[in-house]
């Protein structure tokens, strides 16, 4: 009976607190508004967020930050779209170098799930991603790829004109 209680006080405490857990290959996961980042080093979450918001940043020394830049460019899609669902959530993989078929990201309709390469992470680049996944929850199932492309493209324009 003890040991079932010491492993459940165990489990909980693993739960609630991620941060204390450090083994090797453990993945670590930081959340925001919008999102659940799941990622290997702080920095691949440094990285990440610089080329979200064209400024280093240490993550570990402003989570706040890190989160605003994310959860500001999933609002900025949410209002191009005019998509604005309550209960968005999206999880964000991040990972090093070109991902599988030479891309640099994607959308997985099934674990809901953004991979993205912080090597090649641009704003755009997530925004581009986020359309496709606010597309998916919104609408529930999976558009022809066509018409997410033309709503993803609109996306893209409106960003770049934001810039110029």
């Amino acid at each position: 009976m003890k040991r079932a209680s010491l492993l459940f006080t165990l489990l909980v405490l693993l739960a609630v607190y991620p941060a204390l857990v450090h083994a090797e290959g453990l993945e670590k996961k930081f959340t925001t508004r919008y999102a659940a980042i799941n990622y290997s080093e702080d920095k691949d979450m440094d990285d990440f967020i610089w080329h979200l918001g064209g400024q280093k940043l240490e993550f570990t020394n402003d989570t706040a930050l890190a989160s605003s830049r994310v959860d500001r460019i999933i609002e900025r899609v949410e209002n191009i779209l005019d998509m604005r669902p309550g209960n968005f959530k999206v999880n964000i993989a991040l990972k090093r170098g070109k991902l599988e078929g030479e891309r640099v990201a994607f959308y997985e309709y099934k674990t809901k799930t953004i991979s993205i390469s912080v090597d090649y992470a641009t704003d755009g680049v997530f925004a581009h991603e986020v359309a496709h996944a606010l597309i998916h929850h919104n609408f529930g199932t999976l558009l022809p790829s066509k018409m997410q492309e033309i709503l993803t493209q609109y996306v893209d324009k409106a960003l770049y004109n934001d810039y110029y």
